[in-house]
């Protein structure tokens, strides 16, 4: 009887140790499969209902004119990802200095959240061509609206985290005659950093459609100022292969931001499976 039973407990490992492999593979080809029968259904409903390309081009045009227009694509998505990431930047800067001093303040969160509630009330378009008349025309004001579109979700995680600090272990960085400073760095910033990271990874996707909107109305290059002039002028496969490259660019920031969260929070429990995986 125990031959059999080690048989089978041989067997469960065996299977067991496939079951990641499997998975990982499941997880790669499925996304892939779907997003080739998409656009193999797409280019089937162009061709099928003969629809010109002004209204829906077929993605097998849409990858001729970015092939044929890849220097054009690649210069204005410089000029936009330079937007994107400086605006971020600054954006992250700000809102984890805020943050910081709200946590840390009852008074300031009293004079400064009403105000900045209000303002991320406001739509941003509307916002975009007041920027025009304050900043003036180019690179300036598609920064400064990426910092508009990108600051308030990591304000937000960044005092919610720093709030969420266990109490017991603050009492205790009291007793042993712990500064601010060192409450701050030892016990609030690591206890914060899940979810300010949440709110990296929220914003650094909003980063590039903060900036193709500024360069809507406030700039003459960049993805958005391509996007806008194609459809101007009927380039609708232009406007699509723009549409592209944006989309392509939100995706490595996603991916970037989960690389940054596995690298700084490896002992969260989110990051437990992918380390099994």
């Amino acid at each position: 009887m125990s031959q059999p039973r080690a048989a089978s407990r041989s067997i469960g490992a065996t299977a067991a140790e496939g079951a990641p492999g499997a998975s990982r593979g499941a997880g790669i080809l499925l996304p892939l499969l779907s997003g080739i029968g998409g656009l193999g259904l797409w280019e089937l409903a162009v061709r099928g209902f003969d629809l010109p390309s002004y209204l829906l081009p077929a993605p097998s045009e849409i990858a001729v004119v970015m092939a044929e227009k890849a220097h054009l694509l690649l210069d204005q998505l410089q000029y936009t990802a330079f937007a994107a990431v400086t605006g971020f930047v600054i954006a992250l800067i700000i809102a984890l200095v805020l943050g910081a001093l709200i946590a840390a303040s009852p008074a300031v969160e009293r004079v400064l959240y009403v105000w900045l509630v209000v303002f991320h009330a406001i739509p941003k378009v509307v916002v975009a061509p007041l920027l025009l008349v304050w900043i003036g025309f180019g690179l300036k004001s598609s920064i400064i609206f990426v910092v508009v579109f990108t600051f308030f979700p990591m304000l937000v995680n960044t005092v919610t985290g720093l709030r969420s600090a266990d109490p017991d272990l603050l009492l205790l960085t009291r007793s042993m005659g712990g500064n601010a400073w060192q409450t701050l760095r030892t016990i609030r910033l690591p206890s914060a950093m899940p979810s300010i990271i949440s709110g990296i990874k929220i914003s650094i996707t909003l980063a590039p459609l903060g900036a193709v909107i500024g360069e809507f109305v406030a700039s003459n290059k960049g993805l958005g100022h391509m996007l806008i002039q194609s459809v101007g002028s009927l380039e609708v496969p232009t406007a699509f292969a723009a549409v592209v490259v944006v989309s392509v660019l939100g995706i490595i920031t996603w991916y970037l931001a989960e690389y940054v969260e596995r690298i700084a929070i490896p002992w969260h429990a989110s990051q437990r499976g992918r380390a099994e995986e």
